[in-house]
């Protein structure tokens, strides 16, 4: 008896945390419609035609001095004004500010603010007497803005959403049943409880860790077999393509690049195009049989790229070989003439 009354006390409290929470936020709602409709209904309320006589009543007293005190002190927060099936609430606190003001001074500006200031809203009593031609179809306008694209996705719950609120509804009825079939010590479902608690925890720590590490893997064998694509080739491509079209001074200047784009594939120097010539034979000073041949077509290179010195064939054929023999070119047999 005593293991059944523990039972019932673990159920009650359970039963007891599941509904509040099912109805705190259908709850809130409510309450917050009650505050603000019983705020409404303290205000007094009137009609336009008693509000627009309530404001010209105001802006003639307060031309009055003896009456300055005794209407301000009648002024409410707000008024609540009916319009057809709307009530508007409408603040007075400017205008006791305004009466305040005119109180202590009488010449203050303030009194020609105050009358300004409730010509205005005379004026907006009066459009809502008399509406404007484009009131008859505002709901229509309200339909087409709402058709827009941005607000597609602000509509009510799907049917997908109805359908998984019926589960969820489904499900904690039937737990609340089942722990009603179990006899369950106090001791013993806390115990449950925390130890489902704590390996949800480690299942779900276990799960990040097995994505970040797959993740990393993934990024660092991506790094591995895709190294950045050279274009020593397609320089090495564009010059032999000059030469045989007779553009000596492209195929030197295409033979120049080709040269440090390969010193770049295999490590030699750093991928920067915006290094000089002089500074990529300064990063070479470890390497002295490369950088005697990069010197060498570095120095052809400035004198015809830059000092536009004819180039012939033969000056050419001179870069071609110095390119082959870094690794740029395969190296060419020419044809022997028999003697």
């Amino acid at each position: 008896m005593k293991g059944c009354g523990a039972g019932r006390n673990v159920r009650s409290r359970i039963s007891v945390l599941v509904m509040l929470a099912l109805s705190w936020l259908p709850a809130s709602a409510p309450a917050q419609t009650a505050v603000g409709r019983d705020a409404a209904v303290s205000a007094p309320e009137f009609d336009l035609p008693s509000y627009r006589l309530e404001l010209a009543h105001i802006e003639q007293a307060a031309k009055n001095q003896q009456e300055i005190r005794e209407l301000r002190n009648s002024l409410p927060p707000a008024w609540a004004v009916r319009v057809g099936d709307r009530v508007y609430s409408v603040p007075t606190a400017e205008i006791a500010d305004a009466l305040r003001q005119i109180e202590h001074n009488p010449k203050s500006p303030a009194a020609e603010q105050l009358g300004a200031r409730l010509r205005a809203m005379q004026r907006h009593a009066e459009a809502l007497l008399q509406p404007g031609p484009g009131a008859n179809d505002a709901d229509a306008k309200l339909k087409k803005i709402l058709a827009r694209g941005e607000f597609q996705e602000a509509t009510g719950p799907s049917a997908l959403d109805l359908w998984r609120a019926r589960i969820a509804r489904w499900l904690v009825v039937h737990l609340l049943r089942l722990l009603g079939f179990l006899h369950i010590r106090q001791k013993t479902g806390n115990a449950i409880a925390w130890v489902v608690l704590f390996a949800a925890i480690v299942a779900l720590f276990y799960a990040i860790y097995r994505w970040l590490t797959v993740s990393s893997k993934q990024q660092g064998f991506r790094a591995e077999v895709a190294p950045p694509p050279s274009d020593a080739q397609h320089w090495a491509q564009e010059a032999l393509a000059a030469a045989e079209r007779g553009d000596f001074r492209e195929a030197v200047h295409c033979g120049y690049w080709a040269s440090v784009a390969h010193l770049e594939d295999i490590r030699m120097l750093p991928r920067d195009r915006a290094r000089t010539p002089r500074e990529s034979l300064r990063l070479l000073e470890q390497h002295p049989r490369e950088l005697r041949v990069l010197k060498a077509i570095t120095r052809s290179f400035e004198l015809v790229w830059y000092g536009y010195r004819p180039v012939s064939a033969a000056e050419w054929a001179g870069t071609r070989e110095r390119l082959e023999k870094m690794g740029c070119l395969q190296a060419s047999i020419a044809p022997t003439v028999p003697s």
